[in-house]
Parts: structure tokens; sequence; C-alpha cells
């Protein structure tokens, strides 16, 4: 973006047209890619195990209402990414 606004260019079509998270997301999109190294690698991509949220979510101390919320985004974004990992083959 810096390079854009220095030398006048336009902003490449993937930054210009980036999805805007809703104030509070940031928790899960973080997490999410923080996590995503953990996940099992084999034959294919494997999903981010459930303990590994749940371990993410006690070590920072979230409550029983946040670890869930945790585990339903982090399933809906890891779901979204194995699937578009799937097509990319």
């Amino acid at each position: 973006m810096q390079q854009c606004l220095r030398e006048g260019i336009p902003f490449p079509d993937r930054i210009a047209n980036a999805p805007e998270l809703i104030t509070g997301l940031e928790l899960y999109y973080l997490a999410f890619f923080e996590l995503s190294d953990s996940r099992q690698i084999g034959m294919s991509l494997g999903p981010i195990p459930w303990k590994v949220i749940h371990d993410y979510c006690k070590a920072y101390d979230l409550n029983d209402e946040q670890t869930e919320e945790m585990h339903h985004h982090i399933r809906e974004m890891d779901s979204a990414y194995l699937e578009h990992h799937r097509r990319k083959k």
C-alpha cells in the first residue's frame, strides 16, 4: 500500500476490494492464522484440531461464551479455507 501511495499507482485488486472486518471479529481472524499451522498435514490438508482451539481459548482465558464463539468462527473459517484449498488442486 505504501509503495502504491508513494508511486501514485492504484492498489492491487485484492487490496482495493478486500473485505472489512466488523469490529470485534479481529479476535477470531487473528486466532485462525495463529492456529492454522497446527493442522495435520498428511495425504491432504486437515482441519484445525478441536483441542488446539480449546487450548488457545484457555491460554487467553476466554469465558464459556467466548470459547463457544471461537470454536464456531474458527470452524467456519477453516471449512472455507479447506474448501478453497481443495478447489485449487
